[in-house]
């Protein structure tokens, strides 16, 4: 008896001290520079294809937070920003490379709708008191989805994607359709102004640290007819897509008017690799593979960006990959929205009041 409790106290003694040092070596990161100057650019020239410009007509306008001291760390960037395409060192590069604002989209279109798929990707997901549950990792992806009716061009629905939960955001759309939580469709123009009518950017907000995606409540007055609410970006900044030929550039914390971002082909990118897993494991770019399968794709879908820092009990690779979106997290479903949208918001939003067609048209994902 006496033994087993010596034994239970050398047990907690020594979980006492790993926590101790884990805490030590979190504060240690912490205390450590976020920039060394001068910051090299080495992510190469952004990987795009032939729907680039449909892409930038209706990629979102991002209202982001950003902390005032340790803000660099919620920089969106590419997700080779360091040169490479490694997970696993993004956290001692950080601080000597350029972070050039990117955001990544991808492409599937039906019959009758377009389906542009973004995804937002961070070096590092952070926070200023983690307590060892994911809270602060390396390697940080979040998602957004924007629904066009081909017919009139118009936006009719938004798709976010937080910390494994998504929501959707439709103007005709219940908060509680399909069990789904939602709110109110807010589009801008190309000025950042509050358009129903003509705009087709979807204006959405990114929070600091976790950096998961929210759609702007059309029921707040965030986004005006005249344009941002000063409220919004007193503890941000305002990135919008980049105009043909703009140069997107690290942005300073403190800017004031809207910052440019690029745009970078997921499927140009990073699926290749995927079909061939070469980016996938150790050493790579995604991580934590599961398998999805439908008429079209059978795939290992990797679920999370790689990394090795700061990252839990329950595994080091956390931040959601371009491929892993749904409406929740589920071995089976994970990934439907990314790679079948249209029957998926079919199947858990029910019938739609427009036409809706299940047929893709030039399916550039196709496995089977």
């Amino acid at each position: 008896m006496e033994r087993r409790r010596l034994e239970r106290r050398r047990g907690w003694a020594l979980g006492t001290l790993a926590c101790v040092a884990a805490w030590l070596a979190w504060l240690n990161a912490c205390a450590a520079p976020l920039r060394i100057d001068p910051l090299e650019r080495r992510s190469p020239e952004p990987a795009t294809d032939a729907r680039l410009e449909l892409a930038r007509t209706y990629a979102p306008w991002i209202y982001h937070a950003v902390h005032p001291t340790r803000g660099r760390q919620d920089i969106p960037a590419p997700v080779d920003f360091d040169g490479n395409l490694d997970g696993d060192d993004n956290w001692e590069s950080f601080p000597r490379c350029e972070l050039v604002p990117t955001v990544y989209y991808a492409h599937l279109e039906t019959q009758t709708h377009h389906f542009l798929t973004y995804h937002v990707f961070h070096p590092r997901d952070w926070a200023t008191l983690d307590f060892g549950l994911h809270q602060t990792h390396e390697g940080d992806g979040e998602n957004l989805q924007v629904v066009v009716v081909k017919a009139s061009g118009r936006v009719s629905m938004l798709f976010t994607q937080a910390h494994y939960c998504g929501e959707v955001y439709d103007v005709r759309l219940s908060p509680d359709r399909g069990g789904v939580r939602g709110g109110e469709l807010v589009l801008v123009n190309e000025r950042g102004q509050r358009d129903s009518e003509r705009g087709t950017h979807p204006a959405v907000f990114v929070e600091s640290g976790g950096h998961g995606i929210y759609g702007v409540d059309g029921r707040r007055d965030d986004v005006t007819d005249s344009g941002v609410s000063p409220a919004l970006v007193e503890h941000g900044i305002v990135f919008r897509p980049a105009v043909p030929g703009e140069l997107a550039s690290e942005p300073s914390l403190d800017a004031r008017e809207p910052v440019p971002y690029q745009l970078e082909s997921t499927t140009a990118k990073m699926w290749p690799g995927v079909r061939s897993g070469e980016l996938v494991g150790r050493g790579r770019l995604l991580d934590g593979t599961v398998r999805y399968e439908d008429e079209r794709v059978s795939t290992d879908l990797p679920k999370f960006h790689r990394g090795d820092r700061f990252s839990g009990p329950f595994g080091s690779s956390r931040g959601i990959s371009p491929f892993a979106v749904d409406f929740g997290w589920r071995a089976g479903t994970l990934g439907a929205l990314f790679f079948d949208p249209a029957r998926r918001y079919r199947d858990v939003l029910g019938a739609t009041s427009e036409p809706w067609s299940l047929e893709y048209v030039d399916y550039p994902f196709a496995t089977r």
